[in-house]
């Protein structure tokens, strides 16, 4: 593989690179505040991101939206399926209570791709990401959130001595309280059901979801800035299973389901990506599992695995 061609691929991280590291370095020097911070990141999880994968999934044509049943398929496996594999190692092998196997398994397969996903796809493969980028979102909030929450919540009554919590209710308020989850899956029914939606307002929702890319990226710079690192050996290997065996695997799943360009090599770069911030927040909320390190640790990877996955995917 040509050094020219790893070279280029890292010039294509560089802008999101550097927008991260203005949000470190602002952290650092703390000039937003832990309600700032939140503020921000509420702009784009409750806003700006559901306003942009909802434009980006109904100017989708339904023939597309329907063809990319076996990239669904794949992003399944490798997310629920990794997940499932991970947290039952983690409760029976590493001994981890339920809670905690269920954030390292978080931390091992849900990828940033809502903070940072369109950040890096969109300058390689164009407008055509934020489909990809749309439904990666709407998997891993609709499976891997409810997966998370349910067992935290088990594992925190449980710890408690309280009633055992109903496994639908902790559920539905895991989707139904996400705009995230909301907008495309909202978008999704309209486009399956050939429901036109006003140009007005894809305008209108444009206008709020433009500001994603850069937010979302500074705000990942604060939330990183917030922790230290402990390397240990098993933050490395949540960091090694993430940022080379879950790219392995999709690559597996990519020749496997004959998924063709640019969705195959979008799927996988979607898995080089670092952990999302996700599972350190309910971590901090539920006190379980240290998650900060491998969030910190696989987003320092990505410097090197993201521009060799993309030579590689010859994205």
């Amino acid at each position: 593989m040509p050094m020219s061609t790893v070279i280029n691929a890292f010039l294509v991280l560089l802008p999101v690179l550097f927008v991260m590291a203005l949000g470190f370095l602002a952290g650092r020097a703390r000039q937003f505040d832990r309600d700032q911070v939140q503020g921000l990141n509420e702009l784009v999880l409750t806003f700006a991101l559901p306003a942009l994968l909802f434009v980006g999934i109904v100017t989708t044509p339904r023939s597309s939206l329907l063809a990319a049943g076996p990239f669904v398929l794949a992003l399944l496996i490798a997310f629920v399926g990794l997940f499932v594999v991970v947290a039952v190692g983690s409760r029976f092998v590493l001994h981890h209570r339920v809670g905690a196997a269920a954030l390292q398994a978080s931390c091992i397969v849900f990828s940033n791709v809502a903070f940072i996903g369109l950040p890096i796809l969109t300058p390689l493969f164009g407008s055509s990401s934020t489909l990809s980028v749309a439904i990666a979102a709407l998997v891993s909030q609709v499976t891997l959130v409810p997966l998370m929450v349910t067992m935290l919540e088990y594992d925190r009554q449980r710890s408690a001595g309280g009633e055992t919590p109903r496994l639908a209710a902790l559920v539905g308020q895991s989707l139904l309280s996400r705009p995230v989850v909301l907008a495309p899956l909202l978008a999704t029914i309209l486009v399956l059901l050939a429901v036109p939606v006003p140009k007005e307002i894809e305008s209108t929702l444009n206008l709020i979801g433009s500001a994603t890319a850069g937010v979302a990226v500074f705000v990942a710079g604060l939330i990183i800035a917030a922790y230290q690192v402990k390397v240990t050996v098993e933050t490395a290997a949540n960091t090694l299973v993430k940022m080379i065996v879950q790219p392995a695997l999709m690559a597996l799943l990519v020749v496997a389901f004959g998924i063709g360009k640019p969705l195959g090599s979008q799927a996988i770069l979607i898995c080089a990506l670092p952990t999302a911030v996700v599972p350190a927040m309910f971590a901090l909320r539920y006190k379980v599992y240290e998650a900060a390190s491998t969030l910190l640790l696989t987003t320092i990877a990505m410097i090197v695995v993201m521009p060799l996955s993309i030579a590689l995917t010859g994205a």
